[in-house]
């Protein structure tokens, strides 16, 4: 805890029981933004279609490889795809090894029903590791080397009930794995599936799980579908925050690229959706966009990139917001086909954004860049 002594840690992760600071609206001026090139940057284009052949339930692109799309869908396979050849790579169906290791409590529920989905699929900063988190009990890493040499080298019962979240973190400069799940906890494990850490305190089952750093200080925001916020530091000492998010349901948050600004999405339980900036020293809105309908039905999803940029799935379409302005800057039904509440993955470079559709599938939109780096696959085959 030596690193606590000082006055930003203090600052960022000082014990706070309020619980309605998300009414402390901070406001500030938006200023004018310069549409015409902020519209050029969006990635708007429809480059191409790809089916998956199941409902695609999570994607993330490589950290490197900026047209190597990882997805995991609601049949449990995870499937990798070069973008730039409109090609599988490969695809790794669910399969259960030794279902006799496992707790009574997952063989009842395989038993019961033996069907099981892909909640979240994550790349590691390195891009040389997969986390698969499944709908019942289950997380599975992988080993990736390019081009397409992927396998399993460990597999965890990290949860009871759904897993909802997987994401890596470098605790103490150690590359470790985050979880959260219906059983109201958030585990830390290392690549051994040695478990770390176990954060209790949530009241309601785990929503979404934030890894972060602020300069060499460690920790993890939680939010759970009580809409409940909570931060951890890598110890056993408990929450150090407890704030209330937005619509008090499923909730998500996100920092920009540069890791300077914190924002959260979701939907309240009637329906209204939300997407803020938050301030993550004060635990109060600093912006609240504009835009959304109401009464939807699931809850919505978002990305960021560039710095720059807050794109959301909703109403069948990609709405886009320029992060210093609340009003909405543009949308696009990317020609049609999209799920009610797409989820959407930029890429790292943010010339590539990926939106979920009705097919069993998804669609890749472009900017100038991201067609020129499809377009370099096309003559190079």
């Amino acid at each position: 805890m030596t690193g606590c002594q000082n006055a930003r840690c203090s600052q960022l992760m000082k014990h706070t029981q309020s619980r309605t600071r998300q009414a402390d609206v901070l406001t500030y001026p938006a200023p004018i933004p310069q549409i015409a090139s902020s519209l050029d940057a969006l990635p708007r284009t429809v480059a191409c279609s790809m089916n998956q052949g199941s409902n695609v339930t999570s994607m993330d692109f490589h950290s490197s490889y900026q047209t190597l799309l990882l997805v995991g869908t609601g049949t449990g396979e995870i499937t990798l795809w070069e973008i730039g050849l409109r090609d599988k790579l490969v695809s790794k169906p669910f399969k259960l090894q030794n279902i006799a290791s496992y707790s009574s409590q997952f063989q009842a529920a395989m038993v019961k029903d033996s069907s099981i989905s892909v909640t979240k699929v994550s790349w590691s900063p390195e891009g040389n590791l997969i986390g698969v988190a499944f709908s019942k009990h289950l997380i599975q890493l992988h080993a990736y080397q390019a081009p397409d040499d992927l396998h399993q080298f460990l597999e965890i019962e990290a949860h009871v009930g759904g897993v909802n979240d997987i994401a890596f973190s470098h605790p103490k400069k150690r590359l470790s794995v985050v979880t959260c799940g219906d059983d109201k906890l958030i585990q830390v494990w290392d690549l051994t599936g040695y478990k770390l850490y176990t954060f209790e305190g949530h009241e309601a089952p785990v929503y979404s799980i934030c890894p972060h750093h602020k300069e060499h200080i460690q920790f993890v925001y939680s939010l759970a579908i009580d809409g409940k916020i909570k931060a951890w530091l890598y110890d056993n000492i408990g929450s150090r925050v407890d704030y209330d998010a937005p619509g008090n349901w499923c909730s998500t948050m996100l920092y920009s690229s540069d890791g300077s600004r914190l924002f959260c999405c979701g939907t309240s339980r009637v329906g209204d959706s939300f997407l803020v900036e938050w301030n993550d020293l004060e635990g109060a809105i600093k912006r609240t966009y504009v835009g959304f309908q109401k009464n939807s039905f699931g809850v919505v999803q978002f990305d960021t990139t560039q710095n720059h940029f807050l794109a959301a799935g909703e109403e069948n379409q990609i709405k886009f917001w320029d992060m210093d302005n609340v009003n909405m800057l543009t949308s696009t039904d990317a020609e049609g086909g999209l799920q009610s509440l797409p989820r959407l993955r930029f890429n790292k470079e943010g010339n590539l954004l990926a939106a979920t559709t009705r097919d069993n599938g998804f669609k890749i939109l472009a900017n100038a860049a991201g067609l020129r780096s499809l377009g370099a696959f096309e003559s190079r085959d």
